[in-house]
């Protein structure tokens, strides 16, 4: 029997575009992307991408939405995670900087996306996604915030100007955006190696000592997997 249209795999092709889309944008930058480059790089046609992204400004927002959901999954494990604040912290930080890892090409299009301003967003859709996006950012920096906060008034975490330190974390964990380079035989233990290391760097700036061996405990004792 065959399926009729609406049963097909819709949303494996429509990841399969996201992927390729990030992708392009990961190499050639917002500018130099075009829904041309895009289907090239799946070997399809511009229609089976204008299927459903009228634009490549839609198409920017779609993945960089997409990248939002993958950082907001990074680090809500220990966002809830049941322990004090500091190892809260440390599973967050560790969780997002395996996602940036493991999503590399959605995680430069996401944080690109915070510079939206200056592509322009033209139409209500497009000004939506930019208020939405902004939205988005704003309440994942609240999360590290509320974390480092707790840690602070708990007496656990180096007191300073919360905000300087939030900023001054998110550029720490966000680092291998920038400088990671994937070669053949990177795998999750590689990943988890490079967590380990710019997370014990970024808590150092609280005055906190962590090893890679207290994130394997705290992932025992709490259920977590970062």
């Amino acid at each position: 029997m065959t399926s009729s249209v609406a049963e097909q795999p819709k949303p494996d092709r429509y990841e399969e575009i996201l992927s390729a889309a990030a992708e392009c944008f990961r190499q050639q930058g917002f500018a130099a992307t075009s829904i041309d480059t895009v289907a090239r790089y799946l070997g399809s046609t511009k229609g089976r991408i204008y299927h459903y992204f009228p634009s490549k400004m839609d198409l920017f927002n779609v993945v960089r939405d997409r990248g939002m959901e993958l950082a907001f999954e990074g680090v809500m494990p220990g966002y809830q995670a049941k322990t004090g604040p500091v190892e809260r912290l440390a599973l967050m930080a560790h969780g997002h900087v395996v996602t940036m890892i493991r999503y590399h090409a959605f995680m430069q299009v996401l944080l690109d996306g915070l510079r939206m301003r200056r592509y322009g967003a033209t139409t209500e859709f497009q000004r939506e996604a930019l208020e939405r996006h902004l939205a988005q950012r704003n309440e994942f920096e609240r999360m590290f915030r509320e974390v480092i906060e707790d840690g602070m008034g708990a007496g656990l975490l180096r007191e300073g100007e919360v905000s300087f330190l939030v900023q001054s974390l998110l550029v720490a964990i966000n680092g291998p955006v920038f400088w990671y380079v994937a070669r053949e035989g990177d795998d999750e233990d590689k990943y988890t190696r490079i967590a380990d290391e710019v997370v014990g760097f970024a808590m150092s700036g609280f005055g906190v000592a962590w090893t890679p061996e207290m994130t394997r405990n705290l992932k025992t004792e709490t259920g977590v997997e970062v």
